[in-house]
């Protein structure tokens, strides 16, 4: 199974730092967010990275490139700690890079990647957040047993609801979801998160699908619930933090919690 990783919005939301250096990119403990994103992916088992990116964002593929001058310039110095350092990025895993070429919405960034999906199923992740790596193999080992779609979820507080995508479940499956629903209207307070693993069969959907004539994007999820039929989607429902980087407090959270348990898993 191959990952397709969102990176492609232009991440401004956060602090004046992210104007120029993408959101992906932020240091968190000693590495940026997509390193961790990568990194826990491939300890899952998928080795095949798709990111999808924007023309903004070439710093994202200088990180996972070569730098033969710096590379040089360490090896003369001797510095082989900061060489294997500069150089881990590039191991982790099998990485391409697409670039959106608008910024149309969530479906429209995995139809990009759509060229490069040959498989049955695919796992989708949103780059701008640090999954904890068992969130990854939880979604696989379920996708494995069933061979049926499968979405990360997580409680949410029933006061936060209108902040999520709000799913229903029946016998073990979702049947539902509601965008951001009112607190007393909320099937239930099960929130929706990447990882979310698709059947390809949703490129042909959203192939067909008009822009949401109000946001001017297109998103996946109508067509996932209309997909359900055929090919079922079940809930992971995960204790594990995701920590997001989206605004100063998350971010220093995020800093401070992965520098007290990152060496758990690297």
């Amino acid at each position: 199974m191959k990952a397709v990783i969102l990176a492609a919005g232009h991440g401004t939301r956060m602090l004046p730092i992210t104007k120029t250096i993408p959101k992906e990119l932020l240091p968190v403990g000693n590495k940026p967010v997509i390193h961790y994103v990568v990194q826990w992916l491939a300890k899952a088992g998928i080795s095949d990275i798709i990111i999808v990116t924007s023309s903004s964002k070439k710093a994202l593929e200088d990180y996972f490139d070569k730098n033969y001058e710096l590379e040089d310039m360490l090896k003369k110095k001797e510095k082989y700690e900061f060489l294997s350092a500069i150089n881990e990025p590039k191991n982790l895993a099998n990485i391409c890079f697409v670039k959106q070429s608008e910024q149309l919405g969530i479906g429209h960034a995995m139809l990009t990647a759509k060229p490069w999906i040959s498989d049955d199923f695919f796992m989708l992740v949103y780059g701008d957040s640090i999954y904890h790596p068992a969130i990854f193999s939880q979604v696989l080992d379920l996708h494995h047993h069933t061979w049926q779609m499968v979405m990360s979820l997580k409680h949410v507080p029933k006061h936060d609801v209108s902040k999520y995508g709000i799913v229903q479940i029946h016998d073990d499956h979702i049947i539902d979801f509601v965008e951001k629903p009112a607190p007393d209207n909320a099937p239930s307070t099960l929130a929706s998160f990447s990882p979310i693993i698709y059947h390809r069969d949703i490129f042909d959907h959203l192939a067909k699908t008009w822009l949401d004539p109000r946001l001017g994007e297109l998103y996946p999820r109508p067509w996932l619930l209309a997909m359900i039929p055929t090919y079922w989607l079940r809930p992971a429902i995960s204790d594990q933090p995701i920590w997001d980087t989206g605004n100063p407090h998350a971010w220093l959270a995020a800093n401070n919690d992965l520098a007290r348990i990152n060496e758990a898993f690297d």
